[in-house]
């Protein structure tokens, strides 16, 4: 866990695998230690609004998602909906702290894919990921997968740049955080978390 200092505000940023059973320790763990005033989670809005009433109910999720989730089920249990994302939420509440998504939210998204996604792109990646769903992935573990993952569905140069964008939104979202509270916790997946951690760096002070 990266520890950064901006605008007098400090910054835990908790690396964490979404899904997979165990990693909500993790997320009790920074809690106990850090004792936040505010916590910010990776996700889009949406999904922060339905996480407290999707217990027990079936998880809607893209084929990528889908196939991702089966393949992270080979270094460990899945948790639906994951488990460290729900704790948090539980955590927040139960100590009355502001829990905020720092993603772009779908119609951001939307915007995102339309600036920087070609047709002939869209095409390539549905294609990679049919591909994804049958490869044997060389990985020994769950943290080698998801960065053996992350760098194959961000391999097309136009999706590599789209989620550059979305990278500079979820630092700029939590910057502003910056402003309002002094201890945030700052829960992003394994695979974002030096591109985030190196982002943070330069505003630090």
């Amino acid at each position: 866990m990266k520890e950064i200092k901006i605008k007098g505000s400090m910054i835990y940023i908790l690396p964490v695998i979404h899904a997979l059973q165990g990693e909500e320790k993790k997320v009790k763990d920074a809690f106990e230690k850090i004792k936040p005033d505010c916590v910010a989670i990776a996700i889009p809005p949406e999904d922060l609004e339905i996480i407290g009433r999707v217990d027990g109910e079936e998880v809607e999720m893209s084929l990528q998602h889908q196939y991702y989730l089966l393949h992270l089920s080979t270094y460990g249990k899945i948790s639906l909906p994951p488990r460290d994302i729900t704790l948090a939420h539980e955590m927040a509440v139960e100590k009355n702290i502001p829990l905020k998504a720092i993603d772009v939210d779908d119609m951001e998204y939307a915007e995102l894919l339309t600036q920087h996604v070609s047709l002939i792109s869209l095409i390539r990646h549905s294609r990679k990921i049919k591909k994804l769903g049958k490869r044997k992935f060389k990985a020994k573990n769950a943290e080698e997968f998801v960065m053996e993952w992350e760098k194959e569905v961000n391999s097309i140069k136009d999706f590599r740049e789209m989620e550059d964008k979305r990278e500079e939104k979820m630092v700029d979202n939590l910057i502003k955080l910056c402003e309002e509270y002094r201890k945030i916790l700052a829960i992003f997946p394994l695979e974002k978390y030096e591109k985030i951690v190196s982002r943070l760096e330069r505003y630090k002070k």
